[in-house]
């Protein structure tokens, strides 16, 4: 594939137009309309689809946009504004820790730097400064000197609280475990038995530092609950394997869906909604967790949603009902639950399962979970994303994103008789597989 690295200045901006030219013929085909400003209440299907060919005009056209900029900016004005964008984050941090955002009107009304900081407690001179800068990037914009107003950007961040709890653990936990990165390698530390950066920043590991600080850790579960139905495509690909399951077989007793380490059953519960005829059991370790859960069942599906303590490495079982058809098929889903494993206890844990689908006709395991694709598959920026969650990883958790090589050799390690199917949908900020044994 011909990446944009490899193209000059007049090419890449000729391309540059070719490509616009192809997106807007192919927006006007779907009668779509390009988004004009950023404006509050702007949204555009440009901005959500997951249509494949616009995806790969848009990542194109990104792509040179950004190896334009290079070329016209040279290394030395790269580096300085790349490593600079650190007082950017801080800033908007500290706009989100004050809820400075919230005191703007959403009808698009300015407010001047001094009311907004009688309101939140900041020095007027500092704070404007501080929205001043992080006006210059679009997500705020100056009306008039001294007066910001909301973009569609910081209206996202004030009705999005979830994706807003998101920005907040990026500009907090993960940039500090970013900066001791470094200094966490100093010494030899092997994945999964050595150190993360995170915990030589913190003192501990990341969900026990959340569990200390509570206030942290509703905002890490916040944050995590919008990345999953907004931006991971792990959720999407397991509802449309269900789909798929349900026009196939559309006889004969209805699965009941068993997830493994599901915590509060948030998932178990959206797929509940989707798909009426099926049942679904919860299972994690955590007894809070699952009463967290069965407090928060919408009532409508709660006939249909149990819980149940069980041991991530016992063997597994289910206990059904008398409501239940015994010779019903049983489908245990474990997303996002291997990543962060040692290949030692994936390997046992993938065996425990094996030896049950062995022992029971009608016994399936349906696997979603992060894949580190291969290099040079994806355009520039697109690859710059999935490089970036192989170091978010590590950064975070000491943890390896393996590739679908190793996916696919850890799993024939564990029972050969496992047939492994591959596919990875891809989005922003990660690349999922969907495997069924």
């Amino acid at each position: 594939m011909a990446f944009t690295h490899q193209k000059s200045l007049v090419v890449a901006a000729e391309d540059i137009l070719a490509h616009i030219s192809n997106l807007s013929e192919q927006l006007s085909q779907r009668s779509w309309l390009p988004p004009n400003s950023l404006h509050v209440g702007a949204t555009s299907e440009l901005w959500t689809t997951h249509d494949s060919a616009i995806e790969a005009s848009r990542s194109a056209i990104l792509s040179l946009m950004r190896h334009l900029e290079l070329l016209l900016e040279g290394p030395h004005e790269f580096l300085h504004t790349y490593v600079s964008t650190n007082w950017e984050y801080g800033a908007l941090y500290t706009l989100l820790e004050f809820d400075v955002l919230e005191k703007l009107p959403l009808d698009g009304a300015a407010v001047t730097a001094d009311l907004l900081a009688e309101q939140v407690g900041i020095s007027p001179e500092k704070l404007l400064r501080i929205c001043r800068l992080v006006a210059t990037v679009g997500i705020l914009q100056e009306i008039e000197e001294g007066s910001f107003a909301h973009t569609a950007i910081s209206e996202m961040l004030v009705r999005d609280k979830g994706y807003k709890s998101f920005i907040r653990f990026q500009l907090f936990e993960t940039r500090i475990a970013s900066a001791n990165l470094s200094d966490s390698l100093q010494r030899p530390n092997p994945y999964w038995t050595g150190q993360s950066a995170f915990k030589h920043a913190f003192g501990m590991p990341l969900y026990d530092w959340h569990a200390k600080h509570p206030e942290k850790g509703k905002r890490f579960a916040q944050a995590m609950g919008s990345v999953s139905q907004g931006l991971d495509p792990g959720n999407s690909m397991i509802i449309d394997w269900f789909a798929n399951q349900q026009d196939s077989n559309q006889k004969g007793p209805k699965p009941l869906i068993v997830e493994v380490a599901g915590k509060t059953g948030a998932f178990s519960c959206q797929l509940a909604t989707i798909f009426p005829d099926l049942s679904f059991e919860v299972q994690d370790s955590s007894p809070e967790l699952l009463r967290q859960g069965e407090h928060s069942v919408p009532p409508e599906i709660a006939a249909r949603v149990r819980f149940r303590e069980a041991d991530l490495f016992a063997r597994p079982s289910i206990q059904r009902d008398h409501s239940e058809d015994r010779r019903g098929p049983i489908v245990f889903l474990l997303r996002g639950v291997l990543w962060n494993l040692a290949e030692n206890d994936l390997i046992t844990l993938l065996q425990n399962f094996a030896l049950v689908m062995k022992d029971g006709e009608g016994i399936s395991l349906l696997v979603s979970d992060l894949v580190s694709p291969a290099w040079g598959t994806f355009e520039p920026n697109i690859e710059r994303a999935y490089r970036r969650r192989d170091v978010t990883l590590m950064t975070m958790h000491n943890v390896k994103q393996r590739t679908a090589s190793e996916w696919n050799t850890l799993i024939r390690s564990a029972d050969p008789d496992f047939s492994v199917r591959l596919p990875a949908p891809s989005c922003s900020i990660s690349v999922h597989s969907i495997t069924t044994f």
